[in-house]
């Protein structure tokens, strides 16, 4: 037989249809909202709405209903290695942002921004670490991985 009834509607298509459904019900929520004695199922029907959209974007993303959710979608060591180095530099840059405005502070002489900065600065030095360890691992990880291949 050509097909059940489920394969009539692509996901694709069914996520285009509750977006646009999502959006008409979000403007009915937003009307109800603006009346007060229909406020509080106006502010369900938002919520109703939204979940609504969100389905619907997942959908969009399904090439057929038989497909699993969600993808693998594991990257690759290559790309776990850059990703990292990204990480890496940007929190650099970042952190000595963070000591231009600590100086900043000290030269203001305010106290929260000092002790806002500071928590950055440490949480910033915590990130790099962490990102160093990591880089690391995968590092080891790809140099046991060429040397097991290579043995083979």
């Amino acid at each position: 037989m050509a097909g059940s009834g489920n394969d009539r509607l692509s996901p694709r298509v069914a996520g285009w249809l509750a977006i646009a459904g999502s959006l008409v019900v979000a403007v009915v929520g937003g009307f109800l909202l603006a009346n007060p004695p229909w406020s509080i199922l106006g502010a369900f029907v938002l919520v109703a709405a939204t979940i609504v959209l969100s389905v619907g974007t997942v959908w969009l993303h399904r090439r057929s209903w038989h497909e699993p959710w969600p993808p693998d979608a594991t990257p690759s060591l290559q790309q776990q290695i850059r990703r990292l180095r990204v990480l890496s530099i940007v929190g650099s840059i970042l952190w000595v942002g963070m000591i231009a405005a600590g100086v900043v502070a000290i030269v203001s002489q305010n106290g929260w921004r000092l002790l806002f900065v500071a928590f950055f600065l440490v949480t910033g030095l915590s990130n790099l670490s962490l990102n160093r360890r990591t880089l690391r691992l995968l590092q080891e990880s790809r140099s046991e991985d060429g040397s097991a291949s290579a043995a083979r």
